[in-house]
């Protein structure tokens, strides 16, 4: 196989680089995979996912909207991401900054304290925040634990929202297919092993460069626990830890910058923190391949089996 090309930093690129999809697959990339966030003005994904899990909201879905400017009492500008006021849902993406900056992580906090609190009109308003990580990505656990697992779990404190979550195969199928295009043949993806990953597949905001609080945050995201009643019980999906580690375990293997791979590694892992290293450890020493469906964009397999006859 053509070996892929390297930055300056002597790192390969990943498979999907358009030079380094076309010396290796023999065909031009016909798309890019964009994941949850927009690259360009023109586009918001995530909004069109919400759309589809929530049809029936779908002229109701506001988007970068400040709450004191639609009538709730709140001194502070507080913005949110993805609002649907009917449900009481805001959806907010955490972005790198929300890990590696400490006191952008004491504002978060502080500003789930105020959403916990709101009023309008003097009234309480009842409204959950869905935190969605920069990690994360579509896969059919993730879209599951969104759409159904925390529903049900917050229908218990708004009442507008449906105990039995709006999760379908049918709405996953359609969110992947307006979300993911095959790098092969630039059609809407229709199967999980078309959706990238969770993880971080071109990012350089590794956890390597998160704060302490921020490594105990990713930590907490992975152990989110909660009880919807006596018999059932919810949490993060395990796939979303071990895609994540696997992410960073292909990406360190590209890593070729020094000779020593212990100075490597401390570019891309937290090698201080050693509740980190134990996990990470764990999730590469007991791989798990059906838990690791999807697309990583540093692996030659999950590329190459997407690619359609």
């Amino acid at each position: 196989m053509i070996e892929r090309k390297k930055t300056v930093d002597n790192i390969y690129s990943t498979f999907d680089s358009p030079s380094n999809f076309k010396n290796i697959f023999k065909q031009t990339r016909k798309s890019k995979l964009i994941g949850l966030t927009a690259t360009r003005k023109d586009t918001d994904p995530f909004k069109d996912i919400l759309e589809v899990f929530f049809s029936e909201f779908k002229n109701r879905i506001a988007v970068k909207v400040i709450l004191n400017q639609i009538g709730f009492d709140v001194k502070n500008n507080i913005e949110a991401d993805y609002f649907i006021e009917d449900l009481g849902l805001i959806f907010e993406f955490d972005g790198p900054p929300h890990y590696s900056n400490p006191f952008k992580i004491v504002a978060d906090e502080r500003k789930k304290k105020l959403v916990e609190n709101l009023t309008k009109n003097g009234k309480k308003a009842d409204v959950k925040i869905v935190r969605i990580p920069y990690y994360f990505q579509l896969t059919k656990d993730v879209a599951k634990f969104l759409f159904n697992d925390l529903i049900k779990h917050y229908s218990k404190d708004l009442k507008n929202l449906s105990s039995n979550g709006y999760y379908s195969d049918e709405k996953f199928y359609s969110s992947i297919s307006k979300t993911y295009f095959n790098l092969f043949s630039g059609k809407g993806a229709s199967d999980e092993n078309e959706v990238l990953s969770c993880g971080l597949h071109r990012s350089k905001e590794v956890p390597s460069t998160f704060c302490e609080s921020g490594i105990e945050k990713l930590l907490k995201d992975f152990k989110f626990f909660r009880s919807i009643n006596e018999d059932e019980k919810i949490s993060v999906p395990k796939s979303v830890e071990h895609q994540y580690m696997w992410s960073l375990k292909y990406f360190l293997d590209d890593v070729k910058t020094y000779d020593n791979q212990k100075d490597n590694e401390k570019l891309i892992l937290p090698t201080w923190h050693q509740e980190f290293m134990d996990r990470y450890e764990e999730n590469i020493n007991n791989k798990n391949d059906s838990l690791l469906n999807c697309i990583f964009l540093r692996d030659y397999n999950s590329v190459i089996k997407t690619k359609k006859n």
